[in-house]
């Protein structure tokens, strides 16, 4: 993979130091490699964790595309199933969780997305993520939010947070102090 064509650009300087652990996630996607991992970028708003990780979900579906890389199966190999999703639209059915589970490879943008409501709406997508998060483990995993973990923790759900970093998996927090690009 090292001849891979990566080209995942950044806008803001701050978040360059992401781009190894973006690449070495696409990269053991790419070759299967155990265990499986999962990305989390947390943050600012408008630093561009998002438009990082939707370079690395087409950069997934180029390599799918392409053939490079394919799931074994036990009549050959088939395509790799990959969704982006929002978790306050796409979560509302109540087997939302467990259909997004079965995928190879999925994109949560924004996991406060929705979550941080105190009643209704916000215990119910809280829940659903959390357990898309729990059935998601040992599946490669991309996600994002405006949030740090410890602000995951206390305003959204401590089961949510506990997930972000299991098993090796890269969790990059962006410094506060990150501007939000726009503004500069």
């Amino acid at each position: 993979m090292a001849a891979w064509p990566w080209r995942f650009e950044v806008y803001h300087p701050g978040l360059r130091e992401v781009l190894p652990a973006v690449q070495a996630f696409c990269s053991a996607v790419i070759r299967r490699e155990q265990p499986r991992r999962w990305v989390s970028l947390l943050g600012p708003s408008g630093v561009g964790k998002t438009h990082v990780l939707k370079q690395a979900l087409a950069c997934l579906q180029s390599a799918a595309a392409r053939g490079h890389w394919k799931i074994p199966t036990p009549t050959g190999h088939r395509g790799p199933q990959i969704a982006h999703l929002i978790p306050a639209v796409d979560l509302e059915d109540f087997r939302a969780a467990r259909d997004y589970a079965k995928y190879d490879v999925i994109y949560i943008e924004d996991i406060g997305s929705g979550a941080a409501l105190d009643k209704g709406a916000g215990a119910v997508t809280r829940n659903r993520i959390a357990e898309l998060l729990q059935l998601r483990s040992g599946k490669w995993t991309l996600l994002d939010a405006n949030l740090y973990r410890r602000e995951i923790e206390q305003q959204i759900d401590g089961r949510i947070a506990s997930r972000l970093k299991r098993d090796g998996s890269w969790m990059v927090e962006v410094p506060q102090e990150v501007p939000d690009f726009w503004d500069r």
